[in-house]
């Protein structure tokens, strides 16, 4: 019941929190006794495995700015029907940023306040809005010129170097690998891994991050493959999203997937340069283009040997053709100038045997003027090499005479720096407990030091100390 209290000259009546809290709580389970469906938006699902309880948070958006929120519940067993129900119908989670229909009821409680708790969903509603969200991204594609964008990309003759968006440990990856590593060709492939999520919340973000970490190289590949497997159809509404489609369709080098989806073609699947369902199809793809260019070099190879061999038998035909008026020509001129190629005979004779004489000649007059020559070069070289050694030896005994001169100065100057040498022009030494005393602060009055002077030492007792100002 309520209490009374005077405020303002009159009297107020008060209540408790807990009364009206549970007022509240009256009149809304009194207006609102039946459940809703309501359209809404799941901005965070807040699952809690331990418990299996759930509590999304619902809002609803106009031009992107939230207009309408609430909190809701529902419990672990609810979640599980409802869970599994949205996947068959959908091949999806629920998971936020998805527009649902949900069966609510209206609940109030004093300290959880209001929120709305969940029985049931419309699977066939969210289909129709991933349809239709599809169909938008598409034709926004296809506005901007996008949708062929990659599908017109120059396909490399040999895609060597791959780079794969996957899950280090799915098993389509390593079935990729397998396929890859193991062809019966020999084919050699090198593929770097850019690990991402492929399905589910934080798909969209985390393939976008790894295109782009894959553009700031895209000198070191040939080609992106994007695949998954052993998940199934549920999980690839990612891959119809606008975002997603847009860094595909816009990449620099040709994308192929291999998502595992074998009906109803994503957005992504459509963008792409080639779609080939399987990671195992993708893989016998880029094999296949090296089988292709192999049978092509090999064609070129064949045609390269026909050629040559008809062109070497036409050359070697026209050779001997050749060769045969050839001799018949020589021939006949020998037979022609017989008579001049005697002449010329007999004159080279006669040239060759003068000349032979005259460079015998040079010959001997060169042997005779290399038999004397060679010791006059060695006397010569011989007293070159006496006068430096007595050079050599006048600078030596200079320079030693020099140094020792040095020597006798240095030893005379060290002489003057002997402590006893020192003593005697005057100085002293005083020590503190054994130690020599360098300045003034070192030592206090009452203490007793030693002067060393040149005919021996001093003891003495400090009784002051002056200090320079």
């Amino acid at each position: 019941m309520p209490e009374t209290f005077e405020y303002r000259n009159k009297t107020q009546k008060y209540y408790s929190l807990g009364e009206l809290t549970g007022s509240i709580r009256k009149v809304i389970a009194k207006a609102y006794t039946s459940a809703y469906w309501v359209k809404t938006e799941i901005a965070k699902l807040n699952f809690y495995p331990y418990s299996g309880h759930c509590y999304p948070d619902l809002v609803e958006k106009q031009n992107n700015k939230v207009v309408a929120q609430i909190r809701s519940t529902i419990w672990s067993g609810t979640f599980d029907a409802i869970t599994k129900k949205f996947r068959q119908a959908t091949g999806e989670n629920l998971s936020e940023g998805m527009t649902v229909l949900f069966l609510v009821r209206v609940v109030y409680h004093e300290q959880h306040g209001l929120s709305l708790n969940i029985l049931d969903v419309e699977p066939s509603f969210t289909l129709g809005e991933m349809a239709r969200e599809k169909q938008q991204a598409i034709q926004r594609l296809k506005k901007e010129g996008l949708f062929d964008l990659n599908k017109q990309l120059a396909f490399p003759l040999l895609p060597k170097n791959i780079a794969v968006i996957s899950v280090e440990t799915s098993k389509g990856y390593h079935d990729f690998l397998n396929i890859l590593q193991n062809n019966r060709y020999g084919y050699h492939f090198e593929q770097t891994l850019f690990p991402a999520l492929l399905q589910g919340e934080g798909a969209v973000k985390s393939i976008v991050q790894q295109l782009k970490a894959i553009a700031h190289y895209t000198g070191r590949f040939d080609v992106v493959v994007i695949i998954r497997g052993g998940g199934g159809d549920v999980g690839l509404s990612a891959y119809n999203n606008y975002t997603l489609a847009k860094e595909v369709a816009g990449f620099p080098l040709p994308v192929i997937t291999g998502i595992g989806h074998a009906t109803n073609e994503t957005v992504t699947e459509m963008i792409t340069f080639a779609n080939k369902i399987t990671p195992t199809d993708v893989a016998y793809f880029l094999i296949e283009k090296f089988e292709h260019f192999h049978a092509l070099v090999y064609n070129l190879e064949e045609k390269l040997k026909k050629g040559s061999s008809r062109f070497l038998a036409k050359q070697t035909e026209a050779l001997n053709s050749f060769t045969g008026v050839f001799n018949q020509q020589v021939r006949f001129l020998v037979e022609q100038n017989k008579g001049r190629l005697q002449l010329y005979q007999s004159v080279i004779a006669s040239l060759s045997r003068r000349f032979l004489a005259t460079e015998k000649n040079n010959l001997l007059e060169l042997i005779t003027h290399l038999q004397y020559k060679p010791v006059g070069v060695i006397l010569h070289e011989k007293e070159k090499i006496s006068r430096l050694n007595e050079m050599l030896l006048l600078l030596s005994k200079q320079n030693l005479k020099n140094q020792a001169m040095m020597l006798q100065h240095l030893e005379s100057r060290l002489k003057l720096l002997k402590p006893e040498n020192v003593l005697k022009r005057g100085y002293s030494i005083t020590r503190l407990n054994k130690k020599a005393l360098k300045h003034a602060g070192e030592a206090k009055p009452g203490d007793t030091i030693i002067t060393v002077l040149s005919g021996g030492k001093i003891e003495s007792t400090i009784t002051k100390i002056n200090k320079n100002e």
